[in-house]
């Protein structure tokens, strides 16, 4: 029996999780449909564009994304975590829909920026409505089941794509299919949701207990001064710093999957057509089962090993071994065998993502958002750089040393995470 009584789970928690799941499935087909819709119809060559443009395309959403990090980690708290949240699933479906209405670069180039700026605060803002509604002992599986939509979103749309396709949508209408069931799914958000178990009209008693973290009352005049200092302390936290290393240095591999996978499978592998599209596939499906995992993982180790070593461990020892795996790659030729490795990769970064998003919930106090969008800003700026520097190496000098690049980013990554101290709280927070 779980000795936490607020760590049970209740009916509404499981349909918050569920809605907010979903949200982040939109999330990942929105961010990863640009790459399967190039390979399948040429939007390249529909829209006349050189490989460079392309590239800055695939950069612009993570540029944005990462550029907004911060202060969109501060909407949830000023605006509510539920508004928040339905505004910006509304917002980045819209874009996603608008995508497919431009007609050159620079159109597409914007749009991409957009999606990236709305999605920017999704993830910090879901992080804070999980930590309304579950108590640190069973944070890791709720950050792990959200997480885990987001790779469902992926991998499925790597066979929803061709089929609409098929069903004689270009790509176009692709992108506008799935903006607008984006839009329609951030008014069920809406209905669903509320900011804690004690705002939402469907809580039984035992929900009821566990109010989760309120915000502390503001004095008139005081938001920004209250921002200021939550920003000096973010930017001036040893922790912070690491945390973002650590994320820099993941996204840079992992950005790969999302931007240049089925082009590296098709030109460099020559996998073309439904092979292409199973591929590609399967780090996303490895990572449904890491994100699945790391949740429980990561609770268990915070059990057997405490607070500090048991969110470090989990994160640095699955990024050493992606690692190994992105190094593994220089040394095949079959196209399912490098899937495999890349499936590891994905696999045991997946499994470190809940316990990232722990750890940033641990030390955040009330401004968890904040503190995610810190870490992710950093992080993102390794995703957005992603797609120009491994095009780069691989022009310059070869597949196998970007592979090589790759498993060097996620090794400094590892030793940047193995010194996390969840222990150390950025803000203190009186709650």
């Amino acid at each position: 029996m779980n000795p936490d009584p607020a760590a049970r789970p209740t009916r509404v928690r499981f349909l918050i999780v569920a809605v907010t799941c979903i949200a982040a499935m939109f999330m990942y087909i929105d961010r990863a449909c640009l790459s399967q819709v190039q390979i399948k119809a040429d939007v390249q060559r529909d829209l006349n564009l050189e490989d460079w443009q392309m590239e800055w395309i695939f950069s612009a959403f993570f540029w944005s994304y990462a550029l907004t990090q911060v202060p969109s980690g501060f909407l949830g708290p000023a605006l509510g975590l539920r508004r928040t949240l339905t505004i910006l699933l509304f917002t980045w479906s819209l874009c996603t829909a608008v995508c497919g209405l431009t007609t050159g670069f620079f159109g597409l180039f914007a749009a991409r920026l957009a999606v990236g700026i709305s999605e920017a605060g999704a993830y910090p803002t879901a992080a804070a409505l999980v930590k309304g509604w579950f108590p640190l002992s069973a944070r890791g599986r709720a950050n792990g089941i959200v997480s885990v939509g987001g790779r469902v979103g992926w991998a499925v749309s790597y066979f929803l794509t061709p089929l609409l396709l098929s069903l004689t949508f270009d790509w176009r209408g692709v992108l506008i299919i799935y903006g607008a069931v984006g839009m329609i799914w951030a008014l069920v958000f809406w209905w669903i949701a509320r900011d804690t178990p004690r705002l939402h009209p469907w809580s039984n008693a035992a929900e009821a207990d566990y109010p989760g973290p309120m915000p502390l009352p503001t004095p008139p005049g005081q938001g920004w001064a209250d921002t200021q200092m939550a920003f000096s302390a973010l930017a001036t936290s040893r922790n912070m710093w690491l945390v973002g290393v650590t994320l820099f240095g993941i996204n840079i591999g992992w950005a790969f999957l999302i931007t240049k996978l089925p082009t590296v499978l098709k030109e460099r592998f020559h996998a073309v057509g439904s092979d292409n599209d199973t591929i590609a596939s399967i780090p996303a499906w490895a990572g449904i089962i890491g994100m699945f995992a790391g949740g429980f993982l990561g609770d268990a180790c915070v059990r057997r090993f405490g607070l500090r070593r048991g969110r470090a461990w989990p994160i640095g020892s699955m990024l050493i071994v992606a690692s190994l795996a992105y190094l593994a790659c220089t040394q095949f030729e079959n196209p399912w065998s490098v899937a495999v490795a890349l499936g590891i990769m994905a696999l045991a970064s997946d499994i470190a993502i809940p316990s990232i998003w722990a750890f940033a919930q641990d030390v955040g106090g009330r401004y968890t958002g904040a503190t995610i969008g810190f870490g992710n800003m950093i992080g993102n700026f390794g995703a957005a750089a992603s797609p120009i520097l491994l095009g780069y190496i691989q022009r310059t000098h070869g597949w196998n040393a970007m592979f090589v690049s790759c498993s060097v980013c996620f090794a400094l990554a590892a030793v940047a995470a193995l010194n996390l101290n969840a222990t150390k709280p950025v803000i203190r927070d009186d709650h």
